[in-house]
């Protein structure tokens, strides 16, 4: 093997950024010269004491496929192949980011069938951590293309952003998938950006040392593995096969699912719970290939027809959807069995979730009555230590070794897990963001959030206070080269991972088509201008009316998403802090809120400060929505 190393990001497949000087490094011996060719350019450069190259290329415009070639002066050359130059985006977050097209696949079966699109790739880096300090190059990481063979693996949402910047740009769009579910804005930040927070360096320190973090993944192991097995033990389902067809189900009670568990006998319950249910198929079900689709299901799953198991998933988020093989169903008398373990005491089969056996010929719908009985009792499962969600270990091992590679901005879809912490998110995130523009070296590199869409079914409205901390990711507008999308008509209630990533894609690449590369169309929804916002008497009448101006409101108009016709997400707040509804109505760009309070008591607007929409939403011409909103009544 030879002694010239190139990082795995300059590797086959690559897309270099246009117009920014190209950075090409390595290693080999010291003090070995080294060559690099890109088309008509060529640079020289020397290794140092530690046998590190950096060499740069003048920066030069889209174009491609080129080879580059880096060479030594001992005849050993790496020739990368198939490489493009484009535009290039760091694409970083938490398990919506991460979230592939596999996951939904179901929503847009057309990509199963996509044709292959040099013009889309990305480089995915797999989970990695490290506490000591910046790694210098990646331990895992390669450049694939769109291709029937590859699209599955694609981030959803750095997907539909690359395909709509590539339908915006006509460029090449590269871009660099670096997620984790799960993961804390503090994981992608390094020492220097959270100097301050004493407590968080002090808990990046105690994850540095090798031994107890070793300790806790042992522990991690024991005792996930040692609950599961006392409560496979204690099972009763298993040990006496209620999975089988021929069970008697006389002693079972009587369920309607989809369910809460919170509003039955099962509330509080951890351990594990069987369903049961028998179903007739039509002749063009029976006995063929078929889809069964269980929504999602807290927390752990087996899932067997006719006595066999057709699949299982082991933690609460993913979709069930699972194959039924031919030849396994009938016409009459089936039996679906479900085995369901639940792990924190906060069991559920998830309500407004598709429960049904289907085919491309017919659909058997599965909600209804189910019988259930209890199989196993036990104590909640002692809790996971997620060791790389720990401050500076992503950012470490997945985030700093990009720095050396050029790229037009940062996208960053991340959260969901900040939520409940008692740090100060918007300071935070401003960190972050003057730390990766000190470390890309550039000023003004842009930098593009998804604001958390409407989610009910896990929050705590004490514990989990999701209004306010859209509230502070909408804060970091203040910054001209920051972009935000608004995403409150694009979750789902009831699901942490809602599937409508094509829409946030297409938001993020709107924004980025504003910020870089001059776009002239309509990036965003209305915003309010508070300098226009004021509280009128409504003469004879009684109260006032609150009128407020908006920005980016051409063609604003009220949409039915499924709550009604009616605006009812505008809140006023009085001088005491107290808060009443409001009636609206759009007036061209402007919106009028009717109440019933006096003018001069009038001290706040608020508007979609809650979990989810409660009526209609409200768009512009370019069917981009508004988002939530705090301000002063002047």
């Amino acid at each position: 093997m030879g002694k010239l190393v190139l990082p795995k990001i300059i590797s086959d497949g690559m897309v270099i950024q246009r117009r920014k000087r190209i950075h090409v490094w390595g290693w080999d011996e010291p003090g070995t010269g080294i060559e690099v060719r890109l088309d008509n350019l060529m640079s020289t450069g020397r290794t140092d004491e530690n046998g590190r190259f950096d060499v740069y290329l003048s920066a030069k415009e889209s174009g491609g496929p080129y080879e580059l070639i880096v060479s030594d002066d001992r005849d050993e050359e790496i020739a990368v192949k198939d490489v493009m130059i484009g535009i290039v985006w760091f694409c970083t977050g938490q398990s919506n980011m991460e979230l592939p097209i596999t996951r939904v696949k179901d929503r847009y079966p057309a990509l199963a069938h996509i044709e292959e699109n040099p013009g889309i790739r990305t480089f995915k880096i797999l989970e990695d951590t490290d506490f000591h300090g910046p790694l210098e190059e990646l331990r895992s990481g390669s450049w694939s293309r769109v291709s029937r063979d590859t699209i599955m693996d694609f981030s959803a949402t750095g997907y539909f952003f690359a395909a709509y910047l590539q339908k915006i740009t006509g460029q090449t769009v590269g871009f660099i998938n670096a997620s984790l579910g799960g993961s804390l804005v503090s994981s992608w930040m390094s020492r220097e950006m959270l100097e301050g927070y004493d407590e968080l360096i002090a808990e990046a320190d105690k994850y540095a040392d090798d031994d107890f973090r070793k300790s806790q993944a042992d522990k991690n192991v024991i005792n996930g593995t040692l609950w599961r097995e006392k409560l496979n033990k204690l099972d009763r389902g298993l040990s006496e096969k209620w999975m089988k067809e021929d069970l008697d189900e006389r002693s079972w009670k009587e369920m309607d699912i989809p369910v809460m568990f919170k509003d039955t006998e099962l509330s509080g319950m951890c351990g594990s719970v069987w369903f049961r249910r028998n179903f007739d198929l039509p002749k063009e079900l029976a006995g063929k290939s078929a889809r069964l689709f269980l929504g999602t299901l807290v927390d752990r799953d087996e899932v067997f027809v006719n006595g066999v198991k057709v699949g299982g998933i082991e933690y609460q988020y993913p979709p069930r959807k699972y194959d039924i093989p031919e030849g396994l169903t009938r016409e009459k008398g089936n039996v679906i069995a479900i085995r369901l373990c639940v792990e924190y005491g906060l069991g559920r089969i998830t309500p407004d979730k598709e429960y049904k056996i289907f085919n491309d010929d017919a659909e058997v719908r599965l909600d209804g009555k189910w019988y259930y009985k209890v199989a196993a009792r036990c104590d909640e499962i002692p809790p996971t230590d997620f060791i790389n969600w720990h401050p500076t270990g992503l950012y470490n091992a997945m985030t700093a070794p990009c720095h050396n590679f050029p790229i037009d901005g940062v996208i960053w879809y991340q959260g969901e897990s900040n939520t409940h912490e008692p740090w100060d998110y918007t300071d935070l995130s401003k960190r972050m963001i003057k730390g990766y523009r000190d470390k890309w070296g550039e000023e003004n590199l842009p930098y593009i959030l998804v604001q958390l869409p409407n989610f009910v079914i896990d929050v705590e409205p004490v514990d989990d206070p999701w209004p306010e901390f859209r509230l502070k990711q909408a804060r970091l507008l203040d910054d001209p080269m920051v972009g935000m999308t608004v995403n409150m008509d694009l979750g789902e209630d009831n699901d942490l991972h809602p599937t409508g990533k094509r829409r946030i894609g297409k938001r993020l690449a709107l924004w980025a088509a504003h910020l870089r590369y001059g776009y002239a169309g309509e990036y965003t929804g209305p915003t309010p201008i508070p300098v226009s916002v004021k509280a009128m008497s409504s003469g004879l009448m009684k109260g006032s009316t609150v009128e407020i101006m908006f920005d980016h409101a051409d063609g604003m108009v009220a949409r039915d998403l499924g709550k009604g016709s009616e605006i009812r997400d505008f809140v006023v707040v009085d001088d005491k802090g107290k808060e009443y509804e409001a009636k609206a109505n759009i007036v061209g760009e402007t919106i009028q809120l009717q109440t019933n309070l006096k003018a001069e008591k009038i001290k706040k607007v608020k508007y979609l400060v809650s979990y989810t929409y409660n009526g209609a939403m409200i768009y512009n011409k370019a069917n981009l929505p508004m988002g939530p909103f705090e301000i002063k009544v002047k």
